[in-house]
């Protein structure tokens, strides 16, 4: 008696007789259904893996079980993508807003099986740019390649290949330390490794510490906070990575978009990396997916060329299962991601909050303009209002001053009076003589000798060798 052998058309492994209708392969975790009586004996001299057999190919037939997985966006009330995992598997998915024009937002996923170590997850998007100019071919000189402020929430890094993407930045961002590569991420308040410590040396940066926590007793909660603010949000395992494979995919972008071109000046690339690593004291593996689009626009020319690349890292796909079994569990796993579908409806909502976001900007910037113009305005009344105050002021003064002068040339007047003088102009000499009052005409000869007198034909002149010339009266 032959019995057909039942196997998973999922993997191709070997499913155990006895479960029933409905199971799930042990090789990559698929949820399984039959979907044609179980095996029973063949004919007599039949083989009963003879494909041209019609009895032992129908026995044992199983069928891959999935359900459908969506992800609701609370934000906009829409569901964002779903997708088809293993019917047995659980799901939970999440959409990151973010303030930034150019990336709105980033959906994330998991599917897992609750009995197994097999899991689907989609890690956050990494949306880069780099400007290449002159500048920033000279810092490449000193090995600059990456600035940690951000742009619109766009992480400003020199574009890298997919693998180089993926060792350097998706495995120690999203898994842990690649081993044998150097740590890329220190906390800032770490001990050893920290650069004020290695400044000032390890004992004294401690000893500061110390006394820090002695005068400000919320040093410690003030850091908490910190940490809390500026921790990601996405956390890692935090474990040392072996790299077992490495593999370029420069098809990977087409298969997951079905084979269909995306047209424009975007460039895509792609690559795989295999790595092992124990999470809880279980051997996994894992596979980890990542496609780099880039778009490059050029301004200027010359010196003052410059090169903007908008550069993506998208697609960043994990495939896991416990060691040795992940092979089985890719084909399933690939499967489930190129049946993901988003929502065009959610895609809208996204351009409209990258809108939204444009034109607060917009305002904002309005208003700032707005505001240095009326703070100009307010400068200018201000300057006027001086400038007439000044020019008030300078009139008071002349008034003052011409009173002033008044007042002096009336009492100068009444003190001649009183003395019986008068006060002469002699352009000879800055000395200004008071001749004898009550005469008319008052002659100078430049050598301190004066002549008063009332008859206005007089002109000692007429008289004398010397020149004589009439004096003005001061007042």
């Amino acid at each position: 008696m032959a019995i057909c052998a039942e196997t998973c058309p999922q993997c191709g492994g070997a499913i155990a007789s006895g479960y029933g209708n409905q199971t799930t392969c042990q090789y990559c975790g698929s949820s399984l259904v039959r979907l044609s009586p179980p095996p029973g004996p063949g004919p007599a001299g039949a083989d009963p893996m003879d494909a041209h057999d019609p009895a032992a190919a129908a026995a044992g037939a199983w069928g891959v079980r999935m359900k459908r997985a969506a992800c609701m966006d609370p934000k906009s009330g829409l569901i964002a993508f779903q997708s088809l995992i293993p019917a047995d598997w659980e799901f939970t998915g999440d959409i990151w807003w973010r303030d930034s024009a150019t990336m709105p937002a980033i959906p994330v996923f998991r599917a897992w099986n609750p009995n197994g170590s097999e899991q689907i997850e989609w890690l956050p998007t990494i949306p880069n740019m780099w400007s290449k100019n002159i500048l920033t071919e000279a810092l490449g000189k000193w090995r600059i390649k990456a600035f940690a402020f951000k742009q619109d929430g766009i992480e400003q890094r020199a574009p890298l290949a997919p693998i180089e993407m993926l060792r350097s930045l998706v495995i120690p961002r999203y898994r842990g330390q690649v081993e044998g590569q150097e740590q890329t991420r220190r906390s800032p308040w770490s001990g050893r490794g920290n650069l004020l410590a290695g400044l000032i040396g390890q004992e004294t940066f401690e000893q500061r510490v110390q006394m820090l926590r002695r005068f400000l007793p919320g040093l410690d909660s003030a850091k908490k906070l910190l940490a809390k603010a500026t921790a990601p949000r996405y956390k890692p395992y935090d474990v040392t990575v072996r790299v077992v494979a490495e593999e370029p995919l420069p098809k990977l972008a087409e298969a997951l978009r079905g084979g269909l071109e995306v047209g424009g000046p975007m460039t895509s690339d792609g690559a795989r990396i295999r790595i092992a690593y124990t999470l809880d004291g279980k051997p996994l593996e894992e596979d980890l997916f990542c496609v780099v689009s880039q778009v490059v626009t050029r301004t200027g020319s010359r010196l003052c060329a410059q090169e903007n690349i908008f550069w993506t890292a998208e697609a960043l796909y994990a495939f896991r299962a416990s060691a040795g079994h992940l092979d089985a569990v890719g084909q399933a796993c690939m499967a489930s991601v190129k049946s993901l579908q988003v929502n065009p409806q959610w895609l809208q909502a996204c351009q409209a909050e990258s809108r939204r976001i444009m034109n607060e900007r917009a305002m904002m910037a309005r208003a700032m303009a707005q505001m240095a113009a009326s703070q100009r305005q307010a400068l200018q009344r201000l300057g006027d209002v001086s400038k007439s105050i000044s020019e008030t002021g300078d009139m008071i003064m002349d008034g003052y001053m011409a009173r002033s002068a008044a007042y002096d040339r009336m009492g100068d007047m009444a003190s001649e009076a009183i003395r019986g003088v008068d006060s002469y102009i002699d352009p000879t000499c800055d000395f200004s003589p008071q001749l004898p009052g009550g005469y008319d005409q008052a002659w100078g000869n430049g050598l301190g000798e004066y002549i008063v007198s009332n008859d206005h034909l007089f002109d000692p002149n007429q008289h004398s060798n010397m020149n004589w010339q009439q004096l003005q009266r001061r007042f």
